[in-house]
């Protein structure tokens, strides 16, 4: 396997990561809502549960629409997914850079015919 394949396979882990996180904080919404009933949202509303899936989206990226929001002690699941989601986010960026770092090989430029060198 190549750098840059492996690279690649870093990459959608990551996202591949990030998505089943935000998959289980939309869980964890439609239980706290339809189960524990505490707490619900304003705005547009939430019907499906495409609509958490949504919401959660947003929230762990740190979006914040406001089109949907959070009522009661929703309110602290959302703060605790946006803070989760923008720490992570940045650690997998830092990720990355290291990766990349490490895997890609970096190639000095060449002199073009004719020119001599500095050294």
């Amino acid at each position: 396997m190549t750098n840059s394949i492996r690279i690649l396979v870093i990459v959608l882990a990551i996202l591949t990561a990030h998505l089943l996180q935000v998959v289980v904080y939309a869980i964890g919404f439609v239980v706290a809502v339809e189960f524990f009933s505490i707490g619900g949202f304003g705005g547009r509303g939430v019907e499906t549960h495409l609509d958490y899936l949504y919401f959660s989206i947003v929230s762990f990226t740190s979006l914040g629409l406001g089109d949907v929001y959070p009522l009661g002690h929703l309110r602290l699941l959302t703060g605790v997914e946006a803070l989760n989601g923008l720490l992570l986010i940045a650690w997998s960026g830092s990720f990355i850079y290291t990766a990349m770092e490490w895997l890609w090989p970096w190639e000095p430029c060449a002199e073009p015919k004719g020119r001599k060198s500095d050294n």
